[in-house]
């Protein structure tokens, strides 16, 4: 790392040169991330920065209320690792609850990513979240959205209401001034304390008392017992040694984002299929993933068998034999009763590397757009709804990493929104970028294919060519268009990083969303 002299670590500008490549759905954290890198942080640095202020400038997904999972990998190289703070269920929902409340888990979330993987100050990393809310931003197109779509029911909510509500009684819009001086207060606590007053003693028993208040359920006792857990991705070995990262259930997307590239890249087979193949194959792919998500998942997103035997060699290759280049399979073939799941597709995702090989892939999520639409008194915090069978749930999560253990490298770090479709956009822009010759930028900006089990069609943005669309019908699918399928960050560094040689770095931010992506060459 090169570094100016006269400036000390923490400053903005302390790397001289590149200092690695971060892609946000929402732009403010995206910038927020990039002074972070610049100031000599690491990819979790910069991850849990991003996090922090997302509660900010995106709530509608990005609540302190809410949570989410992460795939990390350590600046000092190693395996990545999955960091699943998801925003569940209390133990125990009075019937007479009005609002189901998830339990909050993204501030633990990100005080272990920061603890386990950072190497900037505790105070550095959540100070930017902390004055956005307190001295105001300017409302960006990504939360002016999500404000329009739900803005009669957070406007029946007098809380919410006196965040986002504009003097002539509408919902803000694009551009508006919006400060949060009570969300300000509980991240400056955040800043000088810690976390752990949040969720112990008498800090926690004045949230529980606001949220049930508020018409959420929740206990002294859920603060206290929630704890993020660690644990191994979903993984599986491709070319040159490398390895795909997924993280896998109860973040189901993860699973049926592994199935599909599993598939995809044996044998080359993406690589070597043109153009009207390649969109088959995609939904062929995604056909069995989901398949093999309607015979395992359960309500809390769990599998019932092992899901890195999804990905297994023997498996895999099963699977790639029974699929014919000129026909469609009948998901009758694949599973005799077909599930179907309802999915939010409320969340917010973003990516980041560093020069140094340190990479985090996170999505948030808060169940459902603006959580259980309840804002918390005093705390300017909006809850995320307990999940659900009936769409409220953070199952379609699922981020991932591209890695190599030996050589110590990682090329890239990608997630997903977009409900059903957040895996299956995911993989279309992996596959895509990893198979070539489309670069990332060119992959993420290609028309999209998707399938998802329920219902029974194979659904393609109406960018896509009229000669893939009919070729898609003539093998048998059902064909839809539809507008926009998913949004996806990613950062890819090709050559790998760290490298002594000459480092290639780009950023992607999807054009079907608001964000915007940082740094690379």
């Amino acid at each position: 790392m090169n570094t100016q002299a006269e400036l000390s670590k923490g400053t903005i500008g302390y790397v001289a040169g590149a200092f690695g490549v971060v892609s946000s759905e929402e732009p403010q954290a995206a910038l927020v991330a990039r002074d972070i890198l610049s100031a000599g942080g690491t990819a979790a640095d910069a991850a849990t920065a991003m996090g922090f202020t997302l509660a900010v400038t995106m709530p509608s997904a990005g609540s302190l209320g809410g949570g989410g999972v992460c795939l990390v990998r350590s600046s000092r190289g190693g395996k990545p690792e999955v960091i699943d703070f998801l925003p569940r269920a209390p133990k125990s929902i009075p019937s007479d609850t009005e609002r189901p409340s998830a339990v909050p888990a993204t501030p633990r979330g990100l005080f272990l990513i920061h603890s386990r993987y950072g190497t900037l100050s505790w105070e550095q990393v959540i100070s930017p979240a902390e004055k956005l809310a307190r001295f105001g931003f300017n409302v960006p197109r990504a939360l002016a959205m999500p404000l329009g779509q739900v803005a009669d029911a957070l406007l029946r909510d007098r809380q919410a209401a006196s965040v986002f509500q504009r003097k002539d009684g509408g919902i803000l819009q694009e551009g508006d001034f919006l400060k949060q001086p009570e969300l300000a207060a509980v991240l400056g606590g955040f800043r000088s304390r810690g976390v752990g007053d949040f969720y112990l003693g008498n800090d926690a028993a004045a949230l529980v008392k606001a949220v049930v208040e508020a018409g959420g359920s929740l206990s002294v006792d859920d603060l206290r017992d929630y704890r993020p857990i660690e644990r191994s991705p979903l993984s599986f070995d491709w070319e040159k040694r490398t390895t795909w990262h997924f993280a896998g259930p109860p973040s189901a997307g993860g699973a049926v984002a592994a199935e599909m590239m599993a598939i995809l890249m044996h044998g080359a087979r993406f690589e070597k299929a043109d153009g009207p193949l390649r969109e088959h194959l995609l939904a062929e792919a995604a056909k069995r993933a989901f398949a093999d998500r309607m015979k395992n998942m359960q309500a809390d997103g769990t599998y019932r068998s092992d899901a890195a035997g999804l990905v297994a060699e023997s498996y895999v290759t099963k699977l790639s034999d029974g699929i014919a280049d000129d026909k469609a399979t009948p998901l009758a073939s694949l599973v005799q009763s077909p599930v179907d799941w309802p999915e939010t597709p409320a969340a917010v995702s973003f990516a980041v590397i560093d020069m140094r090989g340190g990479a985090a892939a996170c999505t948030l999520t808060m169940n459902n757009i603006f959580g259980n639409g309840r804002m918390l008194p005093g705390y300017g915090i909006m809850m995320a709804a307990a999940p659900d069978v009936k769409g409220r749930t953070f199952t379609p999560t699922g981020p991932v990493m591209l890695s190599n253990e030996d050589q110590n490298r990682v090329y890239l770090a990608a997630a997903s929104s977009g409900g059903v479709s957040a895996p299956t956009a995911l993989v279309n822009v992996l596959a895509r970028a990893a198979a070539g010759p489309q670069s990332l930028r060119d992959a993420m900006n290609a028309p999209r294919t998707h399938y998802g089990g329920q219902p029974d069609k194979v659904f393609v943005e109406a960018e896509m060519p009229a000669e893939i669309i009919e070729s898609l019908r003539t093998r048998g699918n059902d064909v839809a268009l539809t507008k926009s399928i998913g949004v996806v960050s990613a950062a890819y560094c090709p050559t790998g990083v760290p490298s002594k040689e000459g480092v290639q770095c780009f950023g992607a931010a999807d054009p079907r969303g608001f964000g915007i992506s940082f740094g690379g060459n």
